[in-house]
């Protein structure tokens, strides 16, 4: 009675566990290979994990599994076709699993058999696009390798897909990876390919050098210096062949002296070089011995005329290494520089400054008082001011990634339009020839720029509405040299003024070259004036380069560091230049409702231009006393 009583007691145990542990498990009965698919378990149990295991119920090597959640779990079903099961672990052992069957998918990949090094070409494909999935270039033999092209079908936007060739010639193929299982392959043969460059022997240090050049232009194709034997670009100037004009790229050398080479580079490998020696520069400076504090003086000067080179005038015995400049000139391409005095006098040293530092040529100067106390000049615009009907204004503005950072509680691009809004219509009046460019505000990762508002009369109801649906998008990138380049077509027909104000809060990111396309802009006639508000600029490097392409456009730089620096900026932008002269001798430039100018007492004339015509105005200054001078 005692052995029969322990068995009916297990027994009852053993009934007690087979209990606890019932459940079912919920699959589909077929699944694609390397697919996702949902299991459910619907036991007591609401922990454990539910897993892939063989046909027979063991554990998978290498198997999806997931924990269990609501009781549900997403599994991905295997790459390889067949048998298998999905089974419920609570612990370590799998106490229940279900068989399911994994079927075989299909994928195509359709490239073309040649192409050159580098080349983007086109992909058609059909396949499973699961989020792993790769289109890609591969090894003769299928393998992956370091380097190589590939994208998501899942992220394709259609049938058709892009694929870049390697920068080696060879046999390749082309695949359909799931995971590492290829579902289809197309071969592939890469050809070499040719290019060529051809520029002077020499070039003066930090000058420009022009490149003449053939080759494939694949995307991300670039004309650059290296120095001799280099095969990797170094960090100087690079402009990409796509955005050069025709087959001509314009370098900026390096101020280290010595052996270069000009190099065109696709995909990280030179495909053509030519040797260039960067040499020395000089320069000269001649002005007088002796000005008057407070007047502009002329100097002449010749030097190599680079980008961001400086004429400027430092006090003789200043106490530090640098001393801050108490006048500064960014060097143009006329011949004379005009600066202006100190009113303190004393000794001063005047320079010719390279854009890093260098140097070149220096003279000292005594800077004298000025004979009697001086008169101020203010010039001011009439408050009607409009524009005359052969001018017009363009606005380009930025809208790209950077513009969605905020500024208080409003993000920059809100407060732009904002400021904007407020100048159509009245500080630029209706009817006022008029258009509006903007970028970064189509697609992301983009260098694209838009015409919003093609050239007309302003419309202040309808450009208002096209200024408040301009949105910045995250991302996006800031073309300021191919947007300058298009102003010339924007306002075509324009006989007279053309005053454009591009407003940007970072620098050039589509390795555009704006100064270049400023210089292009204004070999076409000085008439047109570019002025550049830097909003939210903290960089000091950055506002002087928007400092020396706006020397170089004939207009001013800006700087806006909050909305009502921005909205005065974009005022100031509108102003009419003018030159203030006494006989023959400039001693004075300015803007319309800038601060009073001091003017030894005398006679001067005011000059302005106004719908392309020179104009002038006749003033007597007084000492101590305060004229003013109202421009149309």
């Amino acid at each position: 009675m005692m052995k029969l009583q322990s068995i009916s007691i297990t027994a009852a145990a053993l009934a007690l566990t087979l209990v606890h542990a019932r459940g079912e498990l919920s699959i589909p009965d077929a699944t694609p290979a390397g697919g996702p698919f949902e299991a459910t378990w619907s036991g007591t149990e609401d922990k454990g994990r539910i897993r892939m295991v063989t046909e027979d119920g063991a554990i998978l090597t290498g198997g999806s599994y997931g924990y269990l959640k609501d009781k549900k779990v997403q599994l991905i079903a295997p790459t390889t076709p067949g048998v298998y099961g999905v089974g419920f672990q609570p612990e370590r052992e799998v106490i229940s699993f279900k068989k399911i069957t994994v079927t075989p998918v299909e994928a195509t990949v359709e490239a073309p058999s040649n192409v050159e090094i580098n080349a983007a070409f086109e992909v058609k494909w059909t396949g499973p696009a699961y989020k792993s999935d790769t289109v890609r270039v591969a090894k003769e033999d299928g393998s992956k390798f370091y380097g190589a092209s590939y994208t998501y079908p899942s992220n394709a936007k259609g049938p058709v897909l892009q694929l870049k060739a390697p920068i080696e010639p060879g046999n390749y193929q082309v695949v359909y990876l799931m995971s590492d299982v290829v579902l289809a392959s197309s071969p592939l043969t890469v050809g070499g390919t040719e290019a060529t460059v051809k520029s002077a022997s020499t070039v003066q240090a930090g000058g420009a050098l022009d490149v003449q050049w053939t080759g494939p232009n694949n995307s991300q194709d670039y004309i650059t210096l290296v120095k001799a034997g280099a095969n990797q670009r170094e960090g100087q100037f690079y402009v990409y062949t796509g955005n050069s004009t025709g087959n001509a790229v314009s370098l900026v050398a390096p101020e280290e002296l010595g052996a270069y080479e000009v190099a065109y580079f696709t995909g990280g490998k030179i495909l053509a070089r030519q040797p260039v020696e960067v040499i020395p520069v000089s320069a000269t400076l001649d002005a007088p011995e002796e000005v008057v504090g407070t007047l502009s003086f002329p100097i002449q000067w010749t030097g190599p005329a680079n980008r961001q080179d400086r004429i400027i005038m430092i006090q003789a015995d200043a106490d530090t290494e640098l001393p801050p400049a108490t006048a500064v000139y960014v060097v143009r391409e006329e011949p004379v520089a005009k600066l202006k005095a100190p009113a303190e006098p004393g000794s001063y040293i005047l320079h010719y400054r390279t854009n890093v530092g260098k140097i070149l040529a220096s003279r000292p100067i005594m800077v004298t008082p000025p004979p009697m106390e001086p008169g101020t000049l203010t010039v001011t615009a009439a408050p009607t001011r409009g524009f005359g009907k052969n001018s017009a204004v363009e606005l380009i503005l930025d809208a790209s990634g950077s513009m969605l950072k905020r500024q208080g509680d409003k993000r920059r691009i809100d407060i732009a339009k904002e400021t904007i809004l407020g100048l159509i219509g009245t500080i630029i009046p209706a009817e006022t020839s008029f258009a509006l460019r903007v970028f970064g505000h189509k697609e992301a990762d983009s260098c694209r720029t838009d015409l919003e508002i093609p050239l007309a009369p302003l419309d202040p109801a309808k450009a208002g509405a096209s200024v408040s649906a301009i949105n910045a998008i995250n991302l996006a990138k800031t073309p300021i040299a191919a947007s300058l380049s298009k102003v010339a077509s924007d306002l075509e027909g324009i006989t007279g003024e053309r005053v454009v104000i591009l407003v940007t809060d970072g620098e050039e990111t589509c390795d555009g070259d704006p100064a270049l396309a400023i210089r292009m802009l204004r070999s076409e006639g000085s008439d047109v004036r570019v002025n550049i508000v830097g909003y939210s600029i903290d960089d000091a490097a950055l506002k002087e380069t928007f400092e020396s392409w706006a020397a170089i456009g004939g207009g001013q730089y800006l700087d806006a560091p909050d909305a009502s620096e921005l909205a005065k900026a974009m005022r100031q932008a509108l102003e009419i230049p003018f030159e203030v002269f006494a006989g023959t001798k400039l001693v004075a430039t300015g803007i319309t409702g800038g601060s009073p100018m001091e003017l030894p007492a005398g006679d001067y004339q005011v000059r302005f231009g106004w719908d392309g015509k020179s104009q002038s105005k006749d003033v007597k200054i007084d000492s101590k006393q305060d004229i003013s001078v109202q421009l149309p």
